[in-house]
């Protein structure tokens, strides 16, 4: 079976390659239709083809041109939905499994001539385009013409579910799939200091991930500038490409004199980095103010760390939130309050390590997703399964 997985612009890399290499070994001939890899981006899994179709010219234009790659970006999303049209007609992909619509009002236009060609399915990591980021309103346009091109959707969780319901999508074309456990290498050395560092030392917290708005940074800030006032035995590490102005952040850390207590590493981790990261962590959190299906949870999961979250999304859905430290989204005081309760408790994180470390007995596996996935295809190119197709887009 050949699958051209699209992420045009690579939003979720490390997701897309972790899934190729799944397909791949299920037995799929896969293609990973996206952009040209950055300098510090990697693909650390393979048995699949790359294939860099959008975005040629503005990804090799210098940082300082940034404003003319957003300028040009449309133009080119535009080119490279129409050679992947092109492609699809020559090399008659079985199927197309977009992960994003990036440009709706864009794509719209090109998806109905990709389903003439192949069945297309959508995964769906959210319900709120851009995570409430997008400030136009040509950014969301098209959006529901967009997805009627899709023959079938993948959500994450319920409540993605739950929304492509409300946009009137039929049951039949919804597969529920849990998000996978995100692997990453381990490492032990880190794990052997982590464990051995003496009484008294300071707790590592640790957010890694994009830093966007929707992620609360600026919420872990105000936790922290209202706890620094109380004790000072712990030590907060923020990694991840910044994508907000982190300079009131540190003005805020800098007026509570709390910056000493935060290290901020606005880059790219490369996957044994964030490894390493995690491996030191004593406690993982993430106080978003907006989430679905959250791929850093989907990388915290698997080293047994306790994990405080937001309590929404994937982090509240069962079985998932018996294993999270919850506490109320957008509320400092609270964040604040609930890490203390874990600094100063070395029991209670213990407690809430086992929670977290039994996560991976309920959490997907990638060969069981792309079995999953497959399956579905199958179902898909069946000669009932194409009848349905077409009927259910009436």
């Amino acid at each position: 079976m050949k699958v051209f997985v699209v992420d045009q612009s690579f939003f979720g890399l490390l997701y897309d390659v972790q899934f190729c290499a799944a397909l791949a070994e299920a037995g799929a001939d896969v293609t990973l239709v996206g952009r040209q890899l950055r300098p510090y981006e990697e693909m650390t899994r393979g048995g699949f083809r790359h294939l860099p179709l959008f975005y040629s010219f503005s990804e090799r234009l210098p940082a300082r041109l940034k404003s003319l790659a957003r300028m040009t970006k449309g133009l080119e999303h535009a080119r490279g939905m129409g050679a992947l049209v092109d492609l699809v007609r020559r090399e008659r992909p079985d199927i197309l499994h977009f992960q994003w619509i990036v440009l709706p009002f864009i794509d719209a236009r090109f998806l109905p001539k990709l389903a003439k060609l192949a069945p297309l399915v959508l995964t769906v990591h959210n319900s709120v385009p851009y995570h409430g980021a997008g400030s136009s309103s040509l950014m969301l346009r098209g959006q529901e013409e967009a997805l009627g091109a899709f023959h079938h959707f993948i959500p994450h969780t319920a409540g993605i579910r739950d929304y492509l319901r409300q946009q009137g999508i039929a049951d039949a074309r919804i597969e529920l799939l849990s998000h996978p456990a995100v692997r990453l290498p381990r490492d032990p050395e880190a794990a052997r200091r982590a464990a051995s560092r003496p009484p008294g030392a300071p707790v590592e917290i640790l957010f890694f991930g994009n830093m966007k708005p929707y992620k609360g940074v600026d919420i872990l800030i105000g936790a922290v500038s209202e706890l620094s006032r109380r004790r000072r035995d712990f030590h907060v590490t923020i990694s991840g490409k910044a994508s907000i102005d982190l300079a009131p952040l540190k003005a805020e850390l800098a007026a509570a004199a709390a910056d000493e207590l935060v290290t901020f590493e606005p880059r790219h981790l490369s996957e044994a980095e964030l490894g390493t990261r995690l491996e030191a962590a004593d406690i993982v959190v993430f106080p978003y103010r907006e989430i679905d299906a959250s791929g850093a949870f989907a990388c915290a999961s698997q080293f047994g760390k306790p994990i405080l979250a937001s309590d929404l999304g994937a982090f509240a859905e069962a079985p998932v939130r018996d294993h999270l430290r919850l506490v109320a989204p957008e509320d400092p005081a609270v964040l604040a309050a609930a890490l203390e309760e874990l600094i100063a408790d070395p029991g209670r994180r213990a407690e809430w390590a086992t929670r977290s470390r039994s996560l991976q007995q309920i959490t997907y596996s990638w060969e069981r997703f792309a079995e999953d996935c497959m399956a579905l295809y199958g179902r898909m190119l069946s000669a009932s399964g194409r009848e349905a197709l077409h009927e259910s887009q009436q």
